[in-house]
Formats: structure tokens, sequence, C-alpha cells
């Protein structure tokens, strides 16, 4: 489900693996602290709650996440990808989803 309260003090979603991001829109990512692709640049954040750890990752360097990975204490795991279509309109697309270890 898709909400605030995961991550206090940060301006990014709460989400879980079972979440279908439909309607969520472009997620800000303002202050990456890794460099996932290597490439000299910091592109991502990584939050962690009570309940999940989020990996949101900006590729192209627009300030808009790009990618978010969440994988769930209970092993339960799900990635999007933010899509961004020739008729102006957006959405999150859930690429993979699953269990770890299954």
């Amino acid at each position: 489900m898709v909400g605030s309260g995961e991550f206090p003090g940060l301006d990014l979603p709460g989400i879980d693996a079972s979440s279908s991001l439909e309607g969520l829109g472009p997620v800000d990512l303002h202050h990456p602290t890794q460099d996932i692709d290597a490439d000299g640049t910091l592109d991502t954040l990584t939050t962690t709650g009570p309940e999940a750890m989020q990996v949101w990752t900006d590729y192209d360097h627009d300030g808009i996440a790009d990618q978010v990975s969440v994988v769930e204490k209970d092993g339960d795991y799900a990635a999007w990808e933010f899509h961004h279509h020739s008729d102006g309109t957006t959405e999150w697309v859930r690429t993979d989803q699953g269990k770890i270890g299954e």
C-alpha cells in the first residue's frame, strides 16, 4: 500500500511489495547518497524502515526516480520502473516480484 509513514523525514512514499503504485506519479529524488551504476554521480537513495528496505534510483540524473525496488523483512520483494509515454502520460510499471529463496 502506498503511504508516507514508513520512512519519516523523507519525501518518499512508503510502499510495500504488493503496492500497485497506480496514480503515484513522479517521485523526486533530491539527495541521492549512492552511485549504483559507478559513473561517478550519486543516483540512488536507500531507505529502511521496520518492515522494508526501498532502493530509489535516478539513472538519467533528472531528479526523478526511474526505478524503485522493495525488499520486505519477510522476503517479499518487488521492483518498478517509471515510464514516460509519448502521449505525455506516465506510470510505474512492475518489472519483478517474488519471495527471496523461492
